[in-house]
């Protein structure tokens, strides 16, 4: 039997619908990624409209049967013509065609938006590789690691160990929400560095830094209710931000690491992982709650490997950010 696809609209579903949608969506997005809200979270902010601009799918056995399949789509930020795929099936409905279903309704609805592209990460292997390559139109942009970074007593001291030890010339500092409004201006340069590492140019584009900007991006990162904290150092001379690292924290129990950047003039000190263990150091007293923090690093990018390494991170899967070509028709 065929499964039942519909678009599904968070503010007029059944409490229950919103609950089981947001339950396959979570689990689906924790095994891939390593973290996710709590999935009551996040109905209250699907529900609220607080989950950002998206079209949403479920899939039923037949109407009236439990959600047990999730699809969204969104434009990619950085380039409307490109689709972002999340999509997930529960466990013991799986190899039914539910998957195969939700994407051709996605599919669909990207041609209509006018994307020529659709892109999604996939953890590497069964299932999910290849269900993905199902089309012939996929190639692989990144292969990904994720990690993770558990705050146990031997994580925390060796992150005590690197945060007391900075390099000659600089002191580490932290921020929990907006950046002060004095170091606003030199973090933005510092993130202008993103694009810097490896294969970091298939997932953002490059664009001005200034404070409008670090602003309007403070803002979107703790749109759907999650804490923005803030690893630094600052130049002693300057009192400048050279260096930062990024994370979010919502009421689950593993932290999200986004981007870490270092002012090419200040590389190669080792500023990276000490702004990395102020971080891990300063989620652990600020959200006692959180058990670790968890990072997808390109597998290309091996000077942060090699820090995350140092700090105790532990791979825990290889993921694939893959792209398909939308034939127009």
């Amino acid at each position: 039997m065929s499964p039942h696809i519909e678009t599904f609209d968070p503010a007029a579903t059944p409490t229950a619908d919103l609950a089981a949608w947001s339950s396959v969506y979570t689990d689906g997005q924790s095994a891939l990624s390593g973290s996710a809200a709590p999935a009551e979270e996040l109905a209250t902010r699907l529900r609220a409209g607080r989950a950002g601009r998206a079209w949403r799918w479920a899939a039923r056995i037949t109407p009236g049967h439990p959600i047990h399949g999730v699809a969204e789509l969104r434009h990619q930020h950085h380039d409307a013509r490109i689709g972002f795929l999340r999509l997930f099936v529960a466990d013991h409905v799986r190899r039914r065609g539910t998957g195969r279903r939700l994407r051709e309704a996605v599919v669909e609805e990207a041609r209509a938006q006018g994307m020529d592209r659709l892109q999604s990460t996939v953890l590497a292997g069964e299932p999910g590789e290849s269900f993905a390559r199902a089309s012939p139109y996929l190639r692989t942009l990144l292969r990904l690691e994720l990690q993770k970074q558990y705050l146990d007593e031997p994580t925390l001291r060796r992150c005590w160990s690197l945060a007391a030890t900075p390099a000659r010339g600089y002191r580490l500092t932290h921020w929990e929400g907006p950046a002060p409004d004095h170091m606003a201006a030199s973090f933005g340069r510092v993130m202008a560095h993103l694009l810097d590492a490896p294969g970091a140019a298939l997932q953002g584009e490059a664009h001005a830094w200034d404070v409008p900007r670090v602003r309007e991006w403070e803002r979107q990162m703790t749109l759907d209710g999650s804490r923005l904290v803030v690893g630094a150092a600052l130049d002693r001379m300057s009192d400048q931000v050279v260096a930062a690292t990024v994370s979010t924290v919502t009421r689950g129990v593993v932290a999200e690491q986004h981007d870490t950047a270092v002012l090419p003039t200040h590389r190669r000190r080792g500023l990276a992982s000490r702004v990395k263990a102020t971080q891990a150091l300063r989620v652990h007293d600020l959200f006692p709650h959180v058990e670790a923090v968890a990072v997808t690093i390109n597998q290309e990018n091996r000077a942060m490997l090699a820090v995350n390494r140092s700090l105790g991170y532990q791979r825990v899967s290889e993921r694939l950010l893959v792209e398909e070509g939308l034939d127009p028709h």
